[in-house]
């Protein structure tokens, strides 16, 4: 009867062996964002007013923005991903390594004010995700909050926008 059962326990153990497939590890981030030409999908998820004034009109909730920009040599994405057409950005104090990316704009609006646009994401060699947050410091009225997830693409090694600029 022993035996039998050791038998059947052994018979168990083997049938449990190899089962299981083995799953393939997945390929390190690089150690900086690969240059090149992305496209990047931004999904708006708030756009509050900061200082009690209407709304500003530009983007609501659920608006989807497109835009198309490049990484340069560097690593670092240039503005023209995030900041709003017409503004100018400086990149200050970038931080994209080994798979994770923390980066402040700080932008000029014409006509308004700054304004400070952060991402916080992770990258990999095809691409990036992460939450982008936008707030304005206008010396007027129509200041803002800005949230929004972004989605990037890699779509070519080539680039023909200029870089970031350093602060």
């Amino acid at each position: 009867m022993q035996v039998k059962f050791l038998c059947l326990v052994g018979a168990l153990a083997l049938a449990s062996c190899g089962s299981e497939t083995a799953k393939p590890k997945a390929a390190a981030a690089p150690a900086k964002i690969p240059a090149g030409t992305y496209e990047v999908t931004a999904t708006v998820k708030s756009l509050v007013s900061a200082d009690k004034t209407p709304v500003p009109t530009f983007a609501k909730a659920g608006d989807v923005i497109k835009t198309t920009g490049c990484v340069g040599d560097d690593g670092l994405p240039a503005p023209e991903l995030f900041a709003t057409k017409g503004d100018t950005c400086r990149l200050e104090n970038p931080y994209a390594r080994s798979g994770r990316m923390n980066l402040t704009y700080n932008c000029n609006r014409p006509g308004k004010g700054s304004v400070m646009t952060m991402v916080d994401g992770s990258y990999t060699a095809d691409g990036f995700t992460g939450t982008l947050e936008g707030t304005s410091s206008f010396p007027g009225d129509g200041d803002f909050k800005l949230v929004e997830e972004i989605v990037a693409k890699k779509t070519s090694d080539q680039c023909t926008a200029p870089a970031a600029k350093k602060a």
